[in-house]
């Protein structure tokens, strides 16, 4: 039902962007489940409907009890009502939790699917170097898809809601409202056609003056997320700013995008206030419209007060239904937004995945590291490194230098697959192969998990004390399985002595290092690389360094030069 009601809206480019995010989970390995769900709150929502008519029945007894001064008739309906209240109070508890376990399982396909998206390929990191970089990919998926997921669910429901509320009500306003006759001409159901007509009206107005509302969601939301990542920045690098004395600077930056939030809240405020005033003063009329349309007919008695108070829950049900639109006009507007921005992220990802991760031709075979016709460009098409032939025999350690700007790094970047912008051939040994850059990755978790990491621990705890103690961290030993921050508690030297304790724990066959010793004093340089050059697994080691220090620890000397 679902995905007809989509496919059917499809003509509208809006909406055509919400069946594209929506459509993949309705025909999943969810599709059983989502649509049972799906029929099941509409049945629910329609039982309630049909509720709601027979309470409008309900008023025309009571009332006319209440009219005649019948008092047994009176407390038999209250009894009915109190039968009606039940049946409407259990259908209005059970479509939220249907509603709701519908929108938690289709957030948690919708979570687990872009995250593996965002994840495969190296997504995450190609986002971020790519010419138009993803604008906070962790709030589309923290945020918006849950966003998205209930918008979407409410505002369809909900809709479809008032389409058969709008059909049971208005046939009975119509059967009413009898006929009206103006200038000599006979109108049946004339207040069906008053209160469209006043509704339609209404409704118009407020698109009027509602319309920018979706910008300012989407700035708002865009804004937001820039002054939450200056905090995150400021949080993740406090000790380099304390250093600096760079509060004053930050506190200029804090201020100027919380500046921009503000002044784009006010514009949305401004825009609501607008809408406020006119959905009050419509809220306030539509009280009494019934009561002025059902008057000609009440005064000519053509009928009863009880008739009227079932006119005024006819018409008030109608009118409900016809305001859909103004009383969801900010959730649409938000649902826009939300759209928006999930539609940008998913053309990303949907991008980066019809196109290859790098165009560097990799094999594995043979006893040697070799690099063939290596070019590499930056973002910007500027070439770097034209031409570049590079061997590395097993075993062997060579040390690649260069002056800054030459590509070193880059070359890495390029090697391990992960540099869109460079082509060649790349030929490894067998075996594993492990990159350690400058300020090696510390997950969250224990440090023991940190220890192994992209690898889960797979040796006892003797081959870890052993490896920590030869690299100098004994003195973590006794916090192994301990969870907390540990870049934070880590130093500098403590995070590179961990890099290499990665290296001895995985015996990968080869091994990159860029800057890897830059925090370390020349003994402790000495100690890792020692550990290293003896390792029995004889591994090929390639170090980028600028050290002079690094000469002894390895064989042959690669120097890198700019492009001309």
């Amino acid at each position: 039902m679902a995905a007809l009601l989509f496919h059917l809206t499809g003509r509208n480019a809006f909406f055509r962007d919400v069946w594209k995010i929506a459509r993949p989970y309705w025909q999943s390995e969810e599709k059983s489940y989502a649509r049972r769900m799906f029929a099941l709150l509409l049945a629910i929502k329609f039982t309630t409907i049909w509720i709601c008519v027979q309470q409008n029945n309900w008023y025309a007894s009571f009332y006319s009890a209440i009219e005649h001064h019948e008092i047994r008739e009176f407390f038999r309906q209250v009894g009915i009502f109190a039968l009606i209240a039940g049946s409407f109070v259990t259908t209005l508890v059970y479509s939220h939790w249907v509603a709701e376990s519908l929108k938690l399982r289709w957030r948690d396909w919708l979570v687990r699917r872009y995250t593996k998206d965002w994840l495969d390929n190296r997504a995450y990191y190609r986002l971020q170097i790519g010419d138009a970089p993803a604008t906070n990919p962790d709030q589309r998926i923290v945020e918006d898809l849950g966003l998205f997921a209930g918008q979407t669910i409410n505002l369809v429901v909900g809709f479809l809601d008032v389409a058969v509320s709008l059909v049971a009500f208005a046939t009975i306003l119509w059967s009413l409202s009898g006929t009206v006759t103006i200038a000599g001409h006979s109108i049946a159901g004339y207040m069906v056609f008053a209160v469209f007509g006043y509704t339609f009206l209404a409704s118009w107005f407020t698109h009027l003056i509602g319309h920018p509302l979706a910008k300012h969601h989407t700035r708002n939301q865009n804004l937001e997320s820039d002054f939450r990542y200056s905090l995150v920045r400021l949080r993740e690098n406090a000790e380099t700013i304390a250093f600096y004395r760079g509060e004053e600077r930050e506190a200029a930056v804090i201020d100027e995008r919380w500046a921009k939030v503000v002044q784009n809240f006010w514009g949305i405020m401004r825009r609501e206030r607008a809408i406020g005033l006119f959905a009050h003063a419509h809220s306030q009329f539509s009280i009494i419209l019934p009561f002025l349309l059902a008057s000609p007919r009440y005064f000519y008695g053509q009928i009863g007060f009880a008739q009227v108070m079932q006119i005024a829950a006819a018409c008030g049900a109608v009118q409900a239904c016809l305001n859909f639109f103004i009383t969801s006009y900010g959730q649409i507007a938000q649902w826009r937004a939300t759209t928006e921005r999930l539609k940008s992220f998913r053309n990303q990802l949907d991008a980066l995945k019809a196109t290859a991760i790098s165009s560097i031709e990799a094999e594995r075979k043979g006893e040697a590291f070799i690099v063939r016709d290596l070019e590499l460009s930056l973002p910007n098409q500027r070439i770097i490194t034209t031409n570049l032939h590079m061997e590395a025999a097993s075993g062997e350690a060579v040390l690649i230098k260069g002056p800054s700007g030459a590509g070193k790094s880059t070359m890495l970047r390029a090697v391990a697959g992960i540099w869109p912008h460079a082509k060649g051939q790349v030929s490894f040994p067998e075996g594993e192969v492990l990159f350690v850059p400058q300020k090696p990755y510390i997950p969250l978790g224990t440090l023991r998990q940190a220890a192994f990491y992209p690898a889960a621990p797979s040796t006892g705890d003797a081959e870890i004390v052993r490896v920590l103690e030869a690299v100098r961290l004994g003195h973590l030993v006794e916090r192994l399985d301990e969870l907390d921050q540990w870049s934070q508690r880590l130093s500098g030297g403590e995070q590179q002595r961990l890099g290499f304790a990665r290296v001895l724990l995985a015996k990968p066959r080869t091994i990159f290092l860029d800057e890897a010793t830059s925090a370390l004093d020349e003994d402790t340089e000495r100690q890792v690389y020692t550990l290293l050059r003896e390792a029995e697994w004889k591994p090929t080691i390639l170090s980028i360094g600028h050290r002079s220090t690094l000469m002894q620890f390895h064989d042959t000397v690669f120097e890198m030069e700019t492009a001309a």
